[in-house]
């Protein structure tokens, strides 16, 4: 309690165990027989569950369309220093938690740390080597997995109400984390993404996604032309599972990426094994037909490499737009002293997604659209105005969350307080 008292961010972790009972002791979740649309009996085997569940899971973009994509001779490209030192592989390995476990060899990331001193040479020369000729080693790339049961549902026949929780291999943990922080070290240095792209970015977390855009509306509001600000939320649905490798090597082409990362990457996202352990079973260990998997913390740059073509486009307008993208979750700021006007900007950057997402193979979820306004005097404007997208009419709402903060018109916390 003492420890927990001297950081806030402790406080809140130590509020959190507690709300979920975790400090109780649970087995692993049971699962109960499980129901498929197409199919009217319930599947009680544990043979048919694993084929519902890796179905449900693990999606094969293969058949995606890249026709639009063409060869390009890029004759220059970022410089890249492919040499990994024994200090990162240190600091790497160290910063892990000491008891996590590996997956498959079962070793603690504790047993490493103990044993540095004597394998920091080896472990250094086998991640360099690993650079060097542009490979993720077989054995990095074996995981098992625990699929465990999401919280207050009420009834877990569906696969969508099962969660997965990965042990992934330490060693491949430590060289996907050096090969974020060289990518990383690229993006900013050499203004690779847009200054709206937010996470997994250095000094570009959650909580700068939100000040950016509440200093937005602020900067807006204090304009002497009295503006009335609406934004429009959207979500990409099961936007990893959706990711075609193919065009997001070309991306990262065209970004002018080092030859070294854009290999080591293709070699990274093919061939990923897996197994499933629930019912205190374990299933066997087989290939997954997986796009870029949200498990791993590199997906989430790369993801924005994937979409980067999506927020440079929003951001071409050049109209009174403002665009803050965290992963997935694409926030669109537009002001202006006519509501009809916000909302035929609206449609236009609308239009921009939705023409993204046929030639990206994505797809936005219209029943989690959300519009809502920020006004500092409602009653100068006709708040009763809603937009037609394609077929769906999107109504303002007084409040709306954004990143798991809700917000409300006058940008007041009530909201989020209730």
């Amino acid at each position: 309690m003492h420890e927990l008292s001297e950081a806030l961010k402790s406080i809140w972790c130590f509020a959190k165990w507690a709300r979920i009972e975790s400090q109780l002791f649970k087995k692993l979740s049971q699962f109960s027989s499980l129901k498929q649309s197409d199919i009217d009996h319930m599947i009680t085997t544990f043979e048919e569950k694993i084929e519902i569940l890796r179905e449900k899971f693990f999606f094969s973009s293969s058949q995606m369309n890249v026709n639009d994509i063409t060869e390009s001779f890029i004759s220059l490209t970022v410089s890249f220093n492919s040499r990994i030192t024994e200090d990162e592989v240190k600091q790497t390995i160290r910063w892990v938690k000491a008891d996590k476990v590996s997956s498959a060899s079962n070793i603690s990331n504790r047993a490493l740390q103990a044993s540095l001193t004597e394998l920091i040479s080896v472990l250094t020369s086998l991640f360099n080597a690993c650079v060097t000729h542009k490979y993720h080693s077989k054995q990095f790339k074996k995981t098992q997995t625990i699929v465990l049961r999401k919280l207050k549902k009420s009834d877990y026949i569906d696969s969508k109400t099962y969660q997965l929780i990965a042990l992934l291999n330490i060693m491949s943990k430590a060289l996907k984390s050096i090969m974020i922080k060289r990518l990383s070290d690229i993006v900013e240095t050499h203004h690779m993404l847009s200054n709206a792209q937010m996470k997994v970015r250095r000094k570009r977390f959650m909580i700068l996604t939100l000040d950016l855009l509440i200093d937005q509306v602020h900067i807006v509001w204090d304009c002497e032309i009295k503006y009335v600000i609406f934004m429009l939320s959207l979500d990409v649905v099961e936007a990893f599972d959706w990711v075609s490798h193919v065009r997001l090597l070309h991306t990262l082409k065209m970004k002018r990426t080092s030859s070294y990362i854009i290999k080591w990457t293709r070699s990274f996202l093919k061939n990923q094994e897996m197994l499933l352990i629930f019912d205190e079973q374990m299933s066997d260990m087989r290939e997954i037909n997986a796009d870029i998997s949200q498990r791993f913390l590199i997906s989430s740059i790369l993801f924005l490499f994937f979409n980067a073509s999506l927020i440079e486009k929003c951001e071409a307008l050049r109209i009174k737009i403002e665009v803050f993208d965290f992963v997935n979750n694409i926030n669109i700021l537009v002001y202006d002293r006519f509501i009809e006007e916000i909302c035929r900007t609206l449609s236009k950057a609308h239009d921009v997604c939705a023409k993204w997402a046929r030639t990206h193979d994505a797809t936005f979820a219209s029943e989690k659209y959300e519009l809502t306004h920020f006004t500092r005097k409602s009653k100068r404007f006709n708040m009763m105005t809603s937009i037609q997208i394609e077929s769906s009419v999107i109504k303002l709402k007084s409040d709306v969350q954004v990143l798991k903060m809700q917000l409300n018109i006058k940008l007041q916390w009530d909201a989020h307080l209730r």
